[in-house]
């Protein structure tokens, strides 16, 4: 039986959930380049020491958050496919995808991680792989299975899941990220339908008509 956390187990957890909160919050408003350490410790407080303790480097704790929000935000990505219809399943997918993407914290992660991939090459490939590469392996794999069962008209499972998570993103997500509009929630609705749409046309022309 696991034993329970004692007290100072929870106090470095708190406090180590805080600094990354604030941290979060700093990095995400002023990008990596103008955040510092000294802005994180003058909103959490405490010593330089302390702060230390918990991350060694600015680096460190860039990487601790990508993975942080990676972890919460991008979890939604990977919805149950169970044996409905292909193209609820899809609209589910595709709806839950793009609305990850165009929350706050989605797009922040998003212009951050383009922003210091260069820099951060493995935390870059971290990122893609527990993130959007999760989700289309996710999607790959119910369209194997569709393939197999309903015979779909697909060549490659992989490359069908990324394009159409490609389709999903199109100019509304673009758009969201260089904050020229941000879409409402009818224009994403219409832009996975059409998605699907096309989609489907290519792929499994029996499933439309049924």
């Amino acid at each position: 039986m696991n034993e329970k956390p004692n007290g100072h187990a929870r106090r470095r957890a708190a406090k180590r959930a805080e600094i990354l909160t604030a941290a979060t919050e700093i990095f995400f408003e002023e990008g990596y380049g103008r955040a510092s350490m000294d802005a994180v410790l003058v909103r959490t407080g405490g010593s330089k020491r302390t702060l230390y303790k918990y991350f060694h480097s600015k680096d460190e704790l860039f990487a601790a958050i990508v993975s942080n929000v990676s972890d919460r935000v991008l979890a939604a990505l990977r919805p149950p496919l169970e044996d409905g219809d292909i193209r609820e399943t899809l609209t589910t997918m595709g709806e839950r995808y793009l609305g990850v993407l165009l929350s706050p914290e989605g797009l922040a992660l998003y212009r951050n991680m383009v922003a210091e991939a260069p820099y951060f090459p493995e935390l870059a490939e971290t990122f893609f792989s527990n993130g959007p590469g999760r989700a289309s392996c996710h999607l790959a794999a119910f369209l194997r299975d569709r393939k197999a069962r309903a015979g779909l008209q697909i060549e490659d499972p992989q490359r069908a899941a990324e394009q159409f998570l490609g389709m999903v993103r199109g100019d509304v997500h673009l758009s969201a990220v260089l904050e020229v509009r941000r879409p409402a929630k009818t224009a994403v609705r219409k832009a996975v339908a059409t998605a699907v749409d096309i989609f489907l046309v290519g792929t499994a022309p029996d499933v439309r008509k049924g």
